[in-house]
């Protein structure tokens, strides 16, 4: 297992969350850890007084954003050693009801950010892998990468898309000394969904009520920690157990769901928009 200590690695949505965590126990394990967030104020008070931290303001869907972004890190480095992937929006409920603006959000953010980001930064992490021996990309994805299932249609599949990214992504990079990793998770206790249908709070005092049940976002930043140290690059299940999503990709349980869920979208659509109501009223 490798140290964390000095690397410089990069998080995304450090406000909250996952993110939060992760900015947290990677500087506890010595790592230096630049974070950005789309609302300064929040990220700040958030991150901003840990050791080691350097937080920005950006929005990984936005190219200037994420230009911006690496200017920072090499601004205030010099070099990137690893990235983790972590910002991310969901919405809860049937495709016919979702806005065409909040589609285009998800993918732009969950899918499309991870991708062109990953872009931006590979020159650096490839030249860190040639002088140091390792860099490492690590995507939070999630179980429903494996298994799409409503009321998280659209949301499925940018996990969906991001683990065929990781897959070929892998195959361009390993030879070269960058580790490819995915931290896939059950449901987890954050604001994801709040954020995504448009309430992010704006302190954790508002974040109260507005959390998803699910467990504590530490444990995935445990993880995260874990696959940076690892000697090969990882797909990791939090919990374990939650890896039996991965059977859902067999053909005949496959076909089950296909039939079996279809039959209940209607009653699916109503329980989530229940759900969504309640992280999001005031």
């Amino acid at each position: 297992m490798t140290s964390l200590r000095d690397r410089v690695v990069l998080v995304t949505g450090g406000s909250a969350g996952i993110g939060r965590a992760t900015v947290v126990r990677l500087t506890s394990d010595g790592a230096r850890v630049v974070t950005c967030a789309r609302h300064g104020d929040r990220l700040e008070e958030a991150v901003g007084g840990l050791p080691g931290v350097t937080t920005v303001v950006a929005d990984v869907a936005d190219a200037g954003g994420r230009a911006a972004l690496l200017d920072r890190v090499l601004a205030e480095h010099g070099r990137l050693d690893a990235v983790v992937h972590n910002a991310g929006l969901g919405w809860a409920g049937l495709l016919e009801d979702m806005p065409g603006e909040v589609v285009e959000g998800i993918v732009a953010t969950n899918l499309t950010g991870v991708v062109e980001l990953s872009r931006l930064v590979l020159p650096h992490l490839l030249r860190s892998a040639a002088e140091n021996g390792r860099a490492d990309v690590v995507v939070v994805s999630s179980v429903v990468a494996w298994s799409q299932v409503p009321p998280l249609t659209v949301y499925s599949s940018t996990k969906a898309g991001v683990h065929g990214f990781v897959k070929g992504l892998r195959r361009e990079v390993t030879a070269r000394g960058v580790r490819v990793h995915t931290v896939n998770p059950f449901f987890v206790s954050t604001e994801w969904l709040a954020r995504g249908h448009g309430h992010a709070p704006v302190s954790d005092a508002d974040a109260r009520g507005r959390l998803s049940r699910g467990i504590r976002p530490e444990r995935v930043a445990d993880r995260i920690a874990e696959c940076l140290a690892a000697p090969r690059s990882r797909t990791v299940a939090v919990p374990r157990w939650a890896g039996a999503a991965r059977l859902a990709e067999l053909p005949p349980i496959a076909r089950l769901l296909d039939a079996g869920l279809s039959r209940y979208a209607d009653r699916i659509g109503a329980t989530a928009a229940r759900v969504a109501a309640r992280r999001t009223r005031p």
